[in-house]
């Protein structure tokens, strides 16, 4: 004689109890693998000679910062089909490792005493999406900061104003939100 019933209990038991440890190992897996927080640390803009800089900024009291880096990822073709629309990786910038002093620098000239490498043209050019980024210097990797662009918004951009996580805005203000964002 079959007991269904007892078999279809003990299925729903294991179900539930599958589904539980389902839920259990995402809320681990989220709370564990999260990104770390975007501060706006981090703005770009054009001296009045022309060239490009960027300003650094840190959370840290001693100045602080990981990295930064600079990719420089060529635009999808117009005719992106949905397989191919993908963005391309970074075949271009500069990057460096371990901690560092926040400072400003020329963009596309990261100080010598920075040791940074460097890969393809380093220049203002369009038809590519630039992307520069800093960490917190800390291996807790709480913060992180970047501001993505084009050449065109760069170029676009009125005397004092620079361009940052939250788009255009002016110098002071970059500074006030950097120092809040702390």
């Amino acid at each position: 004689m079959t007991h269904r019933g007892s078999g279809r209990g003990r299925g729903r038991r294991t179900t539930r109890g599958c589904a539980a440890t389902a839920l259990a190992a995402l809320i681990g897996l989220t709370a564990t693998g999260c990104s770390p927080a975007l501060r706006p640390l981090v703005a770009v803009y054009v001296d009045e000679h022309g060239t490009p800089q960027a300003l650094l900024r840190s959370c840290e009291d001693d100045g602080t910062i990981r990295g930064p880096w600079l990719d420089i990822t060529p635009d999808p073709p117009a005719k992106a089909t949905a397989l191919s629309s993908a963005r391309p990786a970074p075949e271009n910038g500069w990057w460096t490792s371990d901690t560092r002093k926040a400072e400003d620098i020329p963009l596309f000239s990261p100080p010598a005493h920075w040791d940074a490498e460097t890969s393809g043209p380093l220049t203002l050019r369009p038809g590519v999406t630039y992307e520069l980024s800093l960490g917190d210097p800390d291996d807790t990797y709480a913060y992180a900061a970047e501001v993505t662009f084009r050449a065109a918004d760069l170029t676009a951009l009125p005397p004092g104003s620079v361009l940052a996580l939250d788009g255009e805005t002016t110098r002071e203000e970059f500074e006030d939100r950097a120092r809040d964002a702390c």
